[in-house]
């Protein structure tokens, strides 16, 4: 890192002299000499960074410390380095100009000096912050990149090409001013300089009218659609806190159910010690209490304005744990109380909104809905007594879809990320143009998706499609699941084919989302195995 920033402040030193030299010689042979020297200079620095994947990596690695255990599988492509080299060189030109200009406007070197730093800083910041000075507003506009829900801020490298064009149309503008002009005086440097200025300025508050006016189309639109704000937060409320105990594992450390817990129960790897403790807790008050804590945080899922991701974990947490009371009570010889169990999942699957604007809601209904399904196929009584039971689960099951919220919403409250009132003012064009985009985009999904969510075989490997395989699979594998259950009950024995299934339990034989076949299903003797792209569901206890 170091050694990175010692190579970028000598390079540019080295440009600025070759600048200031060929600005104040006399004589054009020496000042195309010099000239020459500042863009070699820029020219080997550029191409010198392309070989700095180290200091790279390095810096990489100080900004995401969490990355830390893969450091040695990390790899910077060549494009990324070409990329930094090519910037790199033209800064040194932009450089070059700016102090050239300045130098050679001005008969005082040190006067020179003082406008070459404002000047470059100035440049520096319509380089490197472009959201601050109207250009990203424009690239939101004209760039023909989709918004992705999960990272709004866009790249804002097509701002940075157009800033680099507009300082060197600047500079050679300027050049061939000062090379018109024999004047030699700081008020020649002030002239352009304004000039310079108050264009940077104009496109400034173009942009911020065009943000007032992306921000009115797009409330517009959202109340013409029903669509709300909401916003996603990884913050845990303090009330959120009071329900669920912090310390619930490490009290009961030794706790360590089937489903939740670190072991292998089907293949007795448990320690002996531990599956006493867990067979005598999981039906304790202490642990229906951490449950109904976790119940009471899973309903904050309900509030459509913000989503709490901790809610979610506990939803999560809360059905594997009720599945584990489950299979604990079958493993104990309480046959009679598993089934009770497992029909608190509808309830506590209404938890979800069925219609929630959050598509990571969907994932975790999915992921909840495969525990419950494969504990009730595993462990649920098969008595004929409980037919009733199985048949309106098998009918609650029709009610499963698949549903891809646009999260259009998700824009409308994007908030600023900058700190101070200030700093706020100057990235509102760009926030205000980038929610513009990153909400037209997902309403004009809207369609696509709705089609999307109808379709049996689904291509594709977007954040979408991938959605809608998950859940899907897992629809059809559950729906199938069930549908075998309630056979075997009536008939005593699982079908040989899942196409005795149909139509007396199942209204069609399902095929995968991806591959388009048949599911894969086989029988040994009276369990089964249902499988199809990765996801199975058996009938093994």
């Amino acid at each position: 890192m170091a050694e990175l920033i010692i190579l970028l402040v000598l390079a540019f030193i080295g440009v600025l002299i070759a600048a200031f030299m060929a600005g104040g010689s006399e004589k054009p042979k020496y000042a195309v000499c010099w000239s020459a020297a500042g863009v070699g200079v820029s020219g080997l620095t550029g191409a010198a960074l392309i070989f700095c994947k180290g200091p790279i990596k390095e810096i990489l690695l100080k900004k995401t410390p969490h990355l830390s255990f893969i450091a040695e599988n990390i790899n910077i492509p060549w494009d990324l380095m070409y990329g930094l080299g090519i910037i790199v060189f033209f800064c040194g030109i932009i450089l070059f100009l700016w102090s050239y200009n300045c130098r050679k406007n001005s008969s005082k070197w040190y006067w020179a000096l003082l406008w070459t730093l404002g000047v470059a800083f100035l440049t520096g910041h319509l380089l490197f912050l472009p959201q601050y000075y109207g250009v990203a507003a424009f690239v939101n506009f004209f760039s023909t990149a989709k918004r992705d829900v999960f990272s709004p801020d866009m790249s804002m490298l097509p701002a940075v090409y157009v800033m680099f064009g507009v300082n060197l149309i600047a500079a050679a503008v300027w050049l061939w001013h000062t090379l018109k002009s024999s004047k030699r005086s700081w008020k020649n440097i002030l002239v352009f300089a304004g000039i310079f200025t108050g264009s940077v300025c104009l496109l400034w508050l173009s942009a911020w009218g065009t943000g007032l006016w992306a921000n009115n189309a797009m409330e517009t639109k959202a109340a013409a659609l029903g669509i709300t704000p909401f916003r996603v937060t990884d913050k845990e409320l303090p009330e959120l806190k009071t329900f669920v105990d912090p310390d619930f594992y490490t009290k009961h450390s030794k706790y360590n159910p089937p489903r939740s817990g670190k072991y292998n129960w089907k293949k007795d790897t448990i320690p002996a010690d531990e599956k006493e403790y867990t067979i005598k807790f999981f039906t304790s008050p202490e642990l229906e209490k951490y449950l109904t804590g976790l119940q009471k945080s899973a309903a904050y899922i309900g509030k459509r304005d913000v989503l709490h991701f901790f809610s979610l974990q506990h939803f999560l947490s809360l059905v594997r744990h009720r599945s584990d009371i489950a299979e604990l009570y079958y493993r104990t010889n309480q046959k009679e109380k598993v089934l009770p169990e497992l029909l608190k999942y509808p309830e506590l699957e209404s938890l979800i909104p069925a219609d929630t604007p959050y598509l990571i809601c969907e994932l975790i209904r999915t992921a909840a809905r495969n525990i419950w399904v494969s504990t009730l196929i595993q462990y649920g009584p098969e008595d004929k007594s409980f037919l009733p039971i199985y048949r309106k689960l098998l009918v609650w099951s029709k009610n499963w879809k698949v549903h891809l919220p646009c999260e259009a919403g998700f824009y409308l409250a994007v908030p600023p990320e900058n700190k101070g009132k200030i700093a706020a003012f100057f990235y509102a064009p760009y926030l205000n143009t980038a929610r513009y985009r990153g909400f037209f985009d997902a309403v004009k999904r809207i369609p696509d998706l709705k089609k999307l969510e109808q379709q049996e075989i689904i291509s594709g490997a977007e954040m979408y499609a991938n959605a809608a395989k998950r859940q899907r699979l897992g629809i059809i594998t559950g729906r199938t699941a069930l549908a075998l259950k309630v056979y075997r009950i009536e008939y005593g024995k699982y079908p040989a084919k899942l196409s005795e299934l149909v139509p007396n339990y199942l209204q069609k034989e399902y095929v995968s989302p991806s591959a388009g076949k048949k599911l894969d299903y086989s029988v040994k003797g009276t369990n089964f195995t249902l499988s199809a792209d990765g996801n199975f569901i058996t009938s093994e206890r």
